[in-house]
This record gives structure tokens, sequence and C-alpha cells, in this order.
């Protein structure tokens, strides 16, 4: 089955119910008082789903790849904030591994995306794609009437 919208990618899905418990986790104090710590965890968090849906909006797989792997940092990005936060007295170790194993699931998830991208087929199911998309323009474009007036329809004053 492939996506219409990057909503239906089970990578996206789970990156933003990952950020989602970031959020929870981070509305609370402690955490919620170290700002820093806070919104680098936050931001880090939100830059998984967003990568994602901006490399699915771009549709040429070597460019999603790449964005997808910009997700993928972002989660180990958080994995070491959550440390950061235990060794702050912020949260417990368990909490960390709570959310370090959600974290551990959406890398996993990407893993796959990844490998999909970086095959023969993402290329050909691309170029296959794009060819219909153009294929429909042409042929909107050729049931369009002209805007030029027929030549035999021309307003010449006398």
């Amino acid at each position: 089955m492939s996506a219409s919208k990057f909503e239906e990618l089970r990578a996206w899905q789970l990156a933003r119910g990952f950020k989602r418990g970031i959020y929870e986790l981070t509305a609370r104090p402690p955490l919620s008082g170290d700002f820093r710590l806070r919104d680098q965890l936050r931001e880090a968090a939100a830059s998984a789903p967003s990568n994602i849906s901006e490399g699915f909006g771009r549709f040429d797989p070597p460019d999603f790849a790449r964005l997808v792997k910009i997700a993928k940092a972002s989660l180990m990005e958080c994995q070491n904030h959550l440390l950061d936060a235990v060794d702050r007295g912020h949260i417990t170790a368990a909490l960390c591994d709570q959310h370090v194993a959600r974290a551990q699931e959406v890398l996993s998830e990407i893993a796959g995306l990844l490998d999909y991208l970086q095959s023969p087929v993402a290329k050909r199911n691309a170029e296959r794609i794009r060819q219909k998309r153009f294929e429909r323009r042409r042929n909107r474009l050729e049931r369009q009437p002209s805007l030029k007036p027929d030549a035999g329809t021309e307003n010449s004053e006398p």
C-alpha cells in the first residue's frame, strides 16, 4: 500500500505520538522549569514528524531519505536530552526508559522507511507517479479552451 498523505505514514504517526508524549512530560515540574532543556527537548521531538512530512511533500526519494535521516538524528538527540533530564534530577530513570523505548520504536519504523527510500523500488515508484502526474496535467491543458482569440473573430475597426 502506498501513502497519498504524510499522515498515512506509520513513521510519521509514531513520531507524532512520541512528540506528544514529550510535550506532556515537559509540561510538568521540575522539567517545565528548566526552560532551556525543556525547549531543546520539545524542538528535537517536533523536528522528527516535521522532517518526515517535509520529505514526503518533496517526493524525491533521495531528498526524502535525507530528511528522514534528520528526523532520526532528532530522535537520538531527544534520547540524549532525556538522559540529561535524569542527570539533572528532573525525571526518574524509569520515566526516561519509557520515553527512550518509544523513541526506539519510532527509530525502528524510520529505519524501514529509510531502507525503502534508498531502494531501487522507491526510485521506480517515484518515476511512475511523476509520469502519471505529468500525463494528468497535459490532459487537463489539452482540454482547456485556448485563451487566444480565433483569427476569424477578431474585432477590427474599419
